[in-house]
């Protein structure tokens, strides 16, 4: 196995011009973004991983993500995902996190067949 601790666009979009795809990728980078108004600059990053990690996803893969429960910000990243080119399922689960003293939503994420 291999575990990159590094900036995941560079690495995603030259995965992604190589064609190389994988099981699972697992987001823990960034956050889903927290704000009063939801504004395509806010989203801009979280987006573009999410498009990113889609690409090198194989059809039978998982992508893991989570986020705070907070300000809608489950209910815009989920508005997000219908709106894919390609339609994905999800599961999420919403777990107390002592040390933050917060709900935060974990996602698990993959293509429809």
């Amino acid at each position: 196995y291999l575990v990159r601790v590094e900036d995941c666009v560079p690495v995603l979009e030259q995965y992604a011009r190589d064609g190389k795809t994988f099981d699972y990728v697992i987001n823990d980078l960034t956050d889903i973004p927290i704000s009063q108004e939801p504004t395509e600059d806010t989203w801009e990053l979280p987006q573009k991983i999410l498009d990113l990690s889609l690409k090198v996803l194989k059809q039978t893969g998982k992508y893991w993500t989570h986020g705070a429960n907070t300000h809608n910000a489950p209910q815009q990243f989920e508005e997000r995902l219908k709106h894919l080119p390609q339609h994905v399922d999800f599961l999420k689960e919403v777990i107390a996190i002592p040390s933050y003293h917060e709900l935060w939503v974990f996602y698990t994420i993959w293509k429809a067949s």
